[in-house]
């Protein structure tokens, strides 16, 4: 049971959020401290009935304000709902490019859940929630998709036990969605949501998204929660920079790559800015470096010797 608050919406504060629900730490504080804010949330991203949850059960609760090892820890929140539903939820704000492996291993590995003795037809029902701020590049844009094994001929389903969802936040701009989605879009604003007058606005036809709020301001108060949720900010910002250096890296070696090809067939700096439309500079200062390493071209090599490649 939630505790009687003695805080009104017009006590909370105003202006930015110190940390959004975003941010994946503030998340599951939230919802590991308040439960009933946690059902509210499954009732909208299960489509079930008032009343129909009888119970939630953090399976791996974390001490909230003690350090955590970013390099290990997942903040996925896992619940026994009912007792005969296993839920993987998870906040993630970064696209590394492995989003689809790296749900169906959470999915697997809760599902994989039979104690010895048990017969397979016990496993329980297991279902990922992925709330994802970007969109996955290999499906059709969608607010709200679920996704089962199925026989691609007939669609028939193998199994109902084992489910996905993708919670896309980066579309809550169609605000006509929520005629279709209803409080489940409102849950998607709030995880969008920068600033407390938003909120407030949100909380007030919403009892479920009003207690989550009030936690939210509880936990902002905390500075052991604040400082958990500034390294887990500082770490998802070195993730994005180090996956967009990655990325940066593998299109410059590939334009090396293509360059040193075309050095080994003897043609001029001209001809290769030409063929491969970049500029005539670029090509030039890989070229000149280039030389150093003929007729090898050890790629890699060049890439190191080179300060950078400008864009």
């Amino acid at each position: 049971m939630t505790k009687k608050r003695t805080l009104k919406l017009k006590d909370l504060p105003e202006g930015t959020l110190p940390y959004t629900m975003r941010n994946d730490y503030m998340f599951r504080a939230v919802f590991q401290k308040n439960q009933n804010a946690l059902k509210g949330l499954i009732y909208a991203l299960l489509s079930l009935p008032e009343g129909s949850i009888t119970s939630v059960v953090i399976q791996n609760p974390i001490i909230l304000g003690d350090a955590i090892n970013n390099k290990t820890c997942v903040l996925d929140l896992k619940v026994a709902l009912n007792n005969i539903i296993i839920i993987n939820i998870e906040m993630q704000v970064n696209n590394l490019g492995n989003w689809p492996e790296r749900s169906l291993t959470y999915l697997c590995r809760s599902f994989d859940s039979l104690h010895k003795g048990q017969d397979y037809g016990e496993i329980p029902t297991t279902i990922h929630i992925s709330i994802l701020d970007f969109h996955l590049s290999h499906l059709t844009p969608e607010f709200y998709s679920k996704f089962m094994m199925m026989n691609i001929k007939n669609h028939e389903i193998y199994s109902s036990k084992f489910v996905l969802y993708v919670l896309d936040l980066t579309m809550i701009e169609d605000s006509s969605l929520r005629k279709e989605y209803g409080e489940l879009y409102d849950w998607a604003v709030l995880f969008k949501a920068t600033d407390w007058r938003d909120l407030k606005m949100l909380a007030a036809k919403n009892p479920y998204i009003e207690d989550t709020i009030f936690t939210l301001h509880e936990m902002t108060e905390d500075e052991k929660i604040r400082e958990q949720c500034e390294a887990r900010e500082k770490y998802n910002w070195d993730m994005a920079a180090a996956t967009a250096k990655g990325k940066k890296e593998g299109q410059d070696l590939k334009l090396i790559s293509q360059i040193c090809r075309k050095l080994q067939k003897g043609k001029n700096i001209d001809t290769i800015a030409e063929e491969l439309e970049e500029n005539r500079e670029i090509i030039a200062k890989i070229c000149e470096t280039a030389k150093t390493f003929a007729p090898e071209y050890n790629v890699q090599k060049i890439y190191d010797t080179l300060d950078t490649i400008n864009e």
